[in-house]
């Protein structure tokens, strides 16, 4: 019996962490709302010729959503798959879109959007902060 305890035991140390099937990173809520943030961000800057990226702090937002990544177990290969995947980018998209609109926003409306960009720069909200007016 000590045999087989000793045997399972060797077997699960030597059992690659990676075997260890893990929750996608929209589970890490730090990294959801990062994203969401950055969704949004980006859905106004890319119709807003008023409003650009305010890059400094986006990538130092960035760096702080791979911190929170890597503390729940994501090493930077990972992380890297996942924003860079075209499945998880329709999730954020269909997400930032379904936001957009509850706020009584038509996505596809520079104008509205712009709006709501400049409020959220005045508010310094963390969608906000990650703007800037030219």
């Amino acid at each position: 019996m000590r045999l087989v305890a000793l045997t399972l035991a060797g077997i699960v140390a030597m059992t690659p962490v990676n075997a260890i099937a893990k929750s996608s990173l929209w589970d890490v809520p730090q990294v959801n709302q990062g994203l969401f943030n950055i969704g949004i961000a980006h859905g106004i800057r890319k119709n807003c010729d008023a409003i650009t990226a305010s890059k400094l702090r986006g990538v130092s937002y960035v760096w702080t959503l791979v911190g929170h990544a890597k503390d729940a177990g994501y090493s930077m290969k990972e992380t890297r798959a996942f924003i860079d995947d075209d499945a998880e980018k329709a999730v954020l998209r269909a997400r930032v879109v379904k936001y957009l609109k509850s706020k009584g926003l038509n996505p596809d409306k520079s104008n509205a959007l712009c709006e709501f960009g400049k409020a959220e720069i005045t508010k310094k909200s963390q969608v906000g902060v990650l703007l800037r007016m030219n």
